[in-house]
């Protein structure tokens, strides 16, 4: 991908978290080394990852958790903002759920919302939180946990 091109994939809150494990999943780590450069997060996933991080009690690891973040995660990913056209999506998607009576987490509509106004696929292990929106929209999926079994990758980073 060169500067000027767009990420294609845009990585759900435990794609992410994933690279914070202690033994993190082979398959995501597999496709993020192929997807290098490719990816982004949305700014509902970044608040998702603070939120976790401010949660935790004080002490060494809730510091190493917010300095990976900061210093790696912030630097590896840029942030999709909520826009006006992710709003429009939104507001479309909501009242089309309705109609058919699904009503997923706001929070995973959003999500979907900046993947679909960025013409992103989204990655994700939870495929099920996003299924409804799939039925009404042009939304893409991929669970990057998904494969056959496979090894875990010892990460030491961040302990």
């Amino acid at each position: 991908m060169t500067e000027d091109e767009e990420p294609h994939y845009l990585l759900d809150t435990n794609i992410v978290s994933e690279l914070m494990r202690y033994q993190a999943d082979f398959n995501v780590l597999k496709k993020l080394i192929e997807h290098n450069g490719d990816c982004a997060i949305c700014s509902p996933v970044w608040h998702e990852l603070l939120y976790g991080i401010h949660r935790m009690s004080d002490g060494f690891r809730k510091t190493n958790f917010e300095k990976f973040l900061h210093d790696e995660i912030e630097d590896m990913f840029p942030v999709k903002n909520y826009t006006k056209k992710a709003a429009e999506i939104f507001a479309e998607l909501r009242a089309k759920l309705e109609k058919i009576g699904k009503t997923p987490e706001n929070f995973d509509v959003e999500i979907a919302s900046i993947a679909i106004a960025n013409r992103m696929i989204l990655a994700t292990r939870n495929t099920k939180h996003f299924a409804a929106i799939q039925e009404v929209s042009d939304l893409q999926v991929e669970n990057w946990f998904e494969t056959a079994s496979s090894p875990s990758f010892a990460h030491t980073d961040v302990r």
